[in-house]
């Protein structure tokens, strides 16, 4: 327990308080069990640590990070050590790293229904699906979705300016107002291409090269996100890989031929579905289906899940309108729906089933008044055309 105690203390000195996240206002930090799921690097770790620092005083004993991929959990039970946490004046544990202890479900009940003054908060893959996996838990814990940085967290980490996040109903209704407020301060354009680059990750902050970092957080999201939580064979490893990278490569605007990348990574039909769904729910691709198709079917389009990942992966394919498309979906992504539209081709899509966009860096063809234009440049005074960059406000 002291050791615990130490390395708690050292890791609430050793860091710097950073950007506040939008998240931690967003919880209701009452409840007795709550979860941060994240897709790897997102900062989880960093979020419990701030969480820590925020609400208890430094060396605080009612506060206690632990990552669970101590050795000593593999002769001590979490839910006895939370005992003794607790006889000692322990309030909250904020666990790291659930997945490496394998009990960790259902000692987190026992936890719940043994010590009623405890808080448990625990961060976990995006992977994770506690609804389909311990029902009971779901149903005791409630659990938040950390996303990588927006656009305005990444400009008010650069420059310090606190910005206002935005609801999607100001940016699509009442974009002259919302623009004029965030204008009065600040050009939020002169970001787009940072962001897009390296601004989704907060390791852009390290001093190692931001790619190699990138490399390897994606590497770590496939060989222990996907092989070890879901349990996945090794050999399976090469045609995720490789069929990211030709996802990566091919237009996004273009449909999805599930036969093709079968033959392509020499895998079946059905396999390629389970390996999107999984990629999918790691956050490493954001799949799009039509606005009559349910998400148990086939997607119709397969974006990458951030657009620092083209840089990454498709640098001589990177196509600035499909890194736009890229950038709005993954914005979108925290409690917004993005679908391909049934009225029109594969360039219009409906977000939350009530607004018609079509994401273009410029306008090159025919305005239309029955849909909403989302761009980079061009005449952007026209009605429902909105700064493709005010979408990276709604969080």
């Amino acid at each position: 327990m002291d050791y615990l105690h130490r390395t708690h203390n050292a890791l609430i000195k050793q860091g710097k308080p950073g950007l506040q996240r939008a998240l931690m206002e967003e919880i209701d930090w009452n409840d007795r069990i709550i979860g941060i799921r994240g897709s790897r690097g997102v900062g989880k770790t960093t979020f419990l640590l701030d969480y820590a620092r925020r609400y208890y005083a430094p060396n605080a004993p009612e506060c206690l990070y632990i990552n669970l991929n101590q050795f000593s959990f593999t002769v001590t039970r979490l839910a006895d050590f939370a005992g003794e946490f607790v006889r000692q004046g322990g309030r909250t544990l904020l666990l790291d790293q659930v997945f490496k202890y394998p009990d960790w479900m259902a000692e987190f009940k026992e936890c719940y229904y043994k010590y009623p003054e405890l808080r448990i908060v625990f961060t976990a893959s995006a992977v994770m699906n506690l609804e389909e996996e311990d029902p009971e838990l779901a149903s005791l814990a409630s659990v938040y979705h950390l996303a990588g940085f927006s656009l305005r967290e990444f400009i008010q980490l650069d420059n310090g300016l606190t910005l206002p996040a935005l609801s999607l109903e100001d940016i699509m209704e009442h974009t002259d107002e919302v623009l004029g407020d965030v204008f009065s301060s600040i050009n939020p354009g002169l970001w787009m291409d940072r962001y897009l680059e390296y601004g989704y990750y907060p390791f852009h902050l390290e001093p190692r090269l931001y790619s190699e970092n990138l490399l390897k957080t994606l590497n770590m999201t496939l060989e222990v996100d996907l092989l070890f939580i879901k349990q996945l064979e090794q050999r399976l490893l090469h045609k995720l890989r490789k069929l990211i990278f030709i996802l990566a490569q091919r237009p996004a605007l273009q449909m999805l031929n599930v036969s093709q990348l079968a033959t392509e990574i020499e895998t079946s039909r059905s396999t390629v579905m389970n390996y999107i769904r999984y990629l999918s729910d790691a956050r490493v691709l954001r799949s799009i289906y039509r606005a009559e198709d349910t998400e148990s079917g086939k997607p119709a389009i397969a974006y990458l899940g951030n657009p620092n990942l083209y840089h990454l992966l498709g640098q001589e394919a990177c196509d600035r309108a499909e890194l736009l498309r890229t950038f709005v979906f993954n914005q979108l992504s925290k409690g917004h729906d993005a679908r391909l539209s049934a009225r029109s081709s594969l360039a219009l899509f409906e977000i939350d089933g009530k607004y018609p966009v079509q994401i273009e860096e410029e306008l090159t063809g025919r305005y239309r008044s029955d849909r909403y234009y989302i761009l980079e440049q061009g005449d952007l005074s026209r009605e429902k055309t909105i700064p493709v960059w005010l979408f990276g406000f709604l969080y």
